[in-house]
């Protein structure tokens, strides 16, 4: 942990309590709060807990104290919370600012500090929690068999306290090889491996993201299957391409990704023998969960499936007809009238998605699946488990897409991923740094268009090129691309790139959207939410699988420009970015969606659902 130096400004804004030495803190803060250590008159049968903040971790100067008494069992979170309302409403409004969190309980003997960093934020006449940020050791021991949890435990939905070490779950984790489908995954396993205590965890996905999949704690498990990138990208079109591309990939993951998902759970049990519980993350479309929906015996050593978080990497897709049918970029207007041809289109879905379901039954019956495929793929990937996870929230989604809200769950955005210690920046990378330094209001600042084609269906004419090309004469402008995969080539001659541009074949988004005063994309899920959290306005541009429809979802919401199509002209992409870059609304609502993803605390709500589940077995 970084210290934050202590800042006078601040120090006249919270109510500071000069005076006597407190024993309770090394070095002590310099504060005469009563009960600043534990009240000896706490008899055994109740917990007397004390949270002190300070506005600087060096000198506890700007010491905040609150004390609480309640019988031993119940949820220290209470008193926390407490806490916290006591200490927004002492705070005057304050730029962004560290608040340093300290925890003890016991006596005077046994008292054993944790320092959480908070991030807070003020808004207009009240102080909001941004974030939270902990040590590297974010469970706090405060006695020999209580496993308390850190702050983030006072936001969990279910009620259900934390579970101590020894009744931490082993994790398996199963995901599609692919970025999207996999990287957010990774994100929840790297939290709650070195943040949450989780020691036991298991990852499966394809061996591209082994790397990835080790740098989270996790024990890395090979899935073989991988899909044909060419093939996938020449289906990634209408009609009878679209399904050949669909068959490729997820049809053709169900029996390897079957047959792995089978010998580590086995493996797991046999390493972790009843009563360890066994929690399983299943991403919706990695197919190892389908073939025992479908009536596939058991692994060995189990008599019931682990219970199981279905992890829905893409928007809300069902059969519901009070909603648009997927694919096909249909606006949300649930008029009567609307609402009619959806249900009429949707009772036609199984024969437009004939060749799918049946590519998916051929599969399930080679593993003998007593049941037969008829349904809809994605109305199953929905359903599969004992409760979806969506990352994000209602303001990015139709009305009513938690109709059962014990099913599906929105819990937003997952948080802006920490850049690698390690990564190589490009030699241009200082231009952009220093342009973001310039004020608004310096005539020498440059607007910032970041674009990307995806990583997969890489076909740079629709929409990097076009984008280069709208913003060539731009001398206020500069373009930031990505292409995709490492090593690809600029798809441009050097000579017919314009001076604006600066081009690199795979870098994070994450990296250059701090940067950036406009997003564009092809409207892929994963993008589109690295968007969100950045708090950046987006120009959308795409029709393939479900990029329709998050291009509707992103335009209804307000945060994006969306341009219809897959291949937007030039003259149709200059007119996308100027006006995001020429009106604040964009820029102002996609700030408040930012605020809403964090605030809903993603990560921590996916451990409260742990702890459900588990609490329900």
């Amino acid at each position: 942990m970084v210290p934050v130096p202590a800042r006078k400004s601040c120090h006249a804004r919270v109510r500071i309590q000069q005076g006597g030495m407190c024993p309770a803190w090394s070095p002590p803060c310099r504060c005469n709060a009563v009960g600043c250590i534990a009240d000896p008159r706490a008899s055994s049968v109740h917990v007397t807990t004390q949270f002190v903040a300070f506005v600087s971790a060096t000198d506890r100067v700007g010491c905040k104290i609150a004390r609480a008494s309640y019988p031993e069992g119940l949820s220290w979170r209470l008193s926390l919370v407490a806490f916290f309302r006591s200490l927004l409403l002492e705070v005057d409004p304050l730029s962004v600012q560290d608040v340093y969190l300290g925890i003890c309980r016991g006596n005077q003997m046994d008292i054993n500090p944790l320092w959480c960093r908070l991030r807070v934020q003020s808004t207009s006449s009240h102080l909001a929690i941004h974030s939270l940020l902990s040590t590297q050791t974010s469970y706090i021991l405060l006695d020999q068999t209580t496993n308390m949890g850190d702050a983030r435990d006072l936001t969990s939905p279910s009620g259900h306290p934390p579970l101590t070490s020894p009744e931490k779950p082993v994790l398996l984790f199963m995901t599609l090889n692919a970025s999207g489908h996999t990287a957010g995954a990774a994100q929840i396993a790297k939290h709650l491996h070195f943040n949450r205590g989780y020691k036991d965890i298991y990852f499966i996905t394809g061996p591209r993201f082994q790397p990835l999949i080790e740098s989270t704690g996790a024990k890395y498990i090979k899935n073989p299957f991988e899909y044909d990138v060419p093939k996938v990208q020449e289906g990634s079109t209408e009609g009878e391409a679209f399904f050949e591309g669909m068959k490729a990939v997820f049809g053709e993951a169900i029996v390897p990704s079957y047959h792995v998902l089978r010998k580590t759970l086995e493996d797991i049990r046999v390493a972790h023998p009843e009563p360890r519980k066994i929690l399983f993350v299943h991403e919706a479309l990695s197919q190892g969960l389908l073939p025992y929906q479908y009536g596939c015996p058991l692994p060995k050593g189990y008599t019931s499936l682990p219970k199981t978080i279905n992890w829905h990497t893409s928007i809300y897709t069902s059969s519901d007809p009070d909603f648009p049918p997927f694919g096909l970029g249909l606006k949300y207007d649930p008029t009567p009238e609307n609402k009619a041809v959806w249900k009429t289109m949707h009772a036609g879905g199984k024969t437009t998605w004939k060749p799918l379901i049946d590519h998916y039954d051929q599969k399930l019956q080679e593993l003998g699946c007593t049941k037969r495929f008829t349904d809809l793929p994605l109305d199953v990937a929905m359903t599969g488990g004992d409760v979806t996870v969506m990352a994000t929230t209602a303001s990015l989604e139709y009305p009513n897409v938690t109709k059962d809200p014990k099913k599906f769950r929105l819990v937003g955005g997952l948080p802006v991923r920490a850049l690698d210690k390690n990564l190589v920046y490009p030699p241009w990378w200082e231009e952009l740094t220093l342009n973001s330094a310039l004020s608004d209001s310096d005539p020498a600042k440059k607007k910032v268009v970041f674009v990307t084609q995806g990583t997969i269906h890489r076909a740079y004419h629709e929409l990097v090129i076009p984008v280069i090309q709208a913003m060539a004469d731009r001398e206020d402008v500069l373009v930031v691309a990505t292409l995709g995969e490492k090593g690809e080539p600029n798809p441009l001659p050097e000579e017919e790139t314009p001076r604006n541009v600066r081009m690199v074949d795979y870098f994070p988004y994450e990296a250059i959207l701090p940067h950036a005063d406009v997003f564009v994309s092809n409207a892929g899920y994963g993008g589109f939410m690295h968007g969100i959290m950045n708090g950046v306005p987006m120009v959308l541009a795409g029709l393939i699988a479900d990029k329709g429809d998050v291009c509707q979802r992103a335009a209804r919401a307000g945060v994006a420009v969306n341009l219809g199509v897959s291949n937007p002209s030039v003259e149709q992409v200059k007119e996308g970015i100027d006006t995001v870059l020429g009106d604040e609304k964009y820029r102002q609502r996609v700030k408040e969606i930012k605020e809403e993803n964090v605030k809903a605390d993603s990560l921590g709500q996916i451990e409260s659902i742990i702890e459900e589940l588990l609490s329900h077995e």
